[in-house]
């Protein structure tokens, strides 16, 4: 019997050590699970988000519940659902996948043809979902039809694109990375703007949904004293107005539907005015890094360094945290 007991013992233990090894491990996972994205969809309002967890999590955003995990192999750098249909375009880095478009109902993917082997960090699709495109990490501009086919491929002569957003109701389409290039789509014509006298990476770009402007942030320099930069600039690439604020580089940011409110995800949750004016800030437990508005405007989701995903009302109240 001692012998019988010794064992149980012995079993009993190593299944201990086992679950607190496992726990241990999944925290430590956690520390990389870094979620890039997050995109409300204005068609049936569900949520997507992604990043280096090898899964795109959809959730229904009356619940707040995971209704899909897919995997997909790589980094989700980006997702923007099209604007008319149910169908979801993912920009993917690493040489695990290309990027895609996909149905999350029936789990069709179209893999979009690039010439870059270490993927893409940007993506969006135009005003009525006919054109999509992303922006590579060789500094490519590659423009789809509505069924993934490659229409053009324009060398912006950048190093890398990390971010673009098309024109409200042009196929004029705006893309970041050491520099602001401006294409023209049925011009065929592309021109480039110089953001700032200091060399910085540019990170994201939202055009104002009335079109007459549109607003870019950057990483800055902490080493060379850059602070990160909010900048506005009208349709034709005049600087409008530059603002000083954020602790740490702009993520993401989203202007809302109706024009009056951009949010931008950094240190803190912003809120700002069309003309530049802060509305309001809460600060962030972690680097904010994905960020969009609901349909209605009311609501705010957010995705975070540490794998957090956060909904707020629009006095920054955090109303509930995605579990998955």
């Amino acid at each position: 019997m001692k012998t019988n007991h010794s064992i149980i013992l012995i079993v009993f233990l190593i299944l201990v050590y086992g679950c607190k090894e496992s726990r241990e491990a999944t925290e430590k996972e956690r520390e990389n699970w870094w979620l890039w994205t997050a995109n409300w969809n204005p068609n049936n309002d569900q949520i997507s988000a992604g990043g280096t967890q090898d899964t795109l999590r959809l959730f229904s955003s009356e619940s707040y519940q995971l209704v899909y995990n897919i995997p997909l192999k790589g980094t989700i750098t980006k997702t923007k659902w099209h604007p008319m249909k149910n169908i979801l375009a993912i920009s993917m880095q690493n040489e695990k996948s290309k990027s895609l478009i996909l149905d999350p109902n029936s789990n069709d993917q179209i893999v979009l043809d690039s010439l870059d082997e270490s993927g893409a960090r940007a993506i969006g699709w135009n005003y009525n979902g006919e054109l999509l495109a992303t922006g590579d990490y060789s500094g490519i501009l590659n423009i789809y039809n509505e069924s993934g086919g490659i229409i053009k491929r324009i060398d912006t002569k950048q190093k890398g694109l990390m971010g673009l957003d098309w024109h409200p109701d042009k196929n004029i389409v705006t893309v970041v990375g050491e520099r602001i290039s401006i294409y023209d789509f049925d011009n065929d014509s592309i021109y480039d703007i110089k953001p700032r006298k200091e060399d910085v990476l540019m990170l994201c770009v939202a055009w104002h949904p009335n079109g007459r402007f549109f607003v870019t942030a950057d990483y800055g320099d902490f080493e060379n004293d850059y602070t990160p930069l909010l900048q506005f600039w009208s349709a034709n690439g005049k600087n409008l107005k530059n603002i000083k604020k954020s602790k740490a580089e702009y993520r993401n940011l989203k202007w809302s539907g109706d024009g009056k409110t951009l949010a931008t995800a950094s240190e803190s949750l912003r809120l700002w005015t069309e003309n530049g004016d802060l509305l309001k800030e809460s600060k962030s437990e972690n680097l904010l890094w994905g960020i969009d508005w609901n349909k209605s405007d009311s609501k705010i989701v957010t995705t975070d360094e540490k794998g957090k995903i956060i909904i707020w009302d629009k006095e920054l109240n955090q109303i509930q945290e995605l579990t998955y």
